[in-house]
């Protein structure tokens, strides 16, 4: 699945650990992990929360042709890697 495999990449860009986003997004890591593992997945309100959090777009969540070196570069620039 495209969206567990690009959540799991944007967050190993930010350098933060899966209970560190479930933290800040207000959920149990349990929920976040059964997300990046494929097993569930979010309500669109969640994945809007999700999409705001990694500073990307609903689209881009889901696409399987997501490019993750535009990103690492934004997140670079805007100071956010851990």
């Amino acid at each position: 699945m495209n969206f567990s495999r690009n959540l799991q990449r944007l967050r190993l860009i930010k350098k933060e650990s899966a209970a560190d986003v479930a933290a800040d997004l207000g959920i149990s890591e349990a929920t976040y992990n059964s997300w990046e593992s494929g097993e569930k997945e979010p309500e669109l309100n969640e994945l809007c929360s999700l999409a705001e959090y990694f500073m990307i777009t609903v689209d881009n969540m889901l696409d399987a042709a997501f490019d993750y070196t535009n990103y690492l570069r934004l997140v670079k620039a805007k100071g956010l890697l851990n």
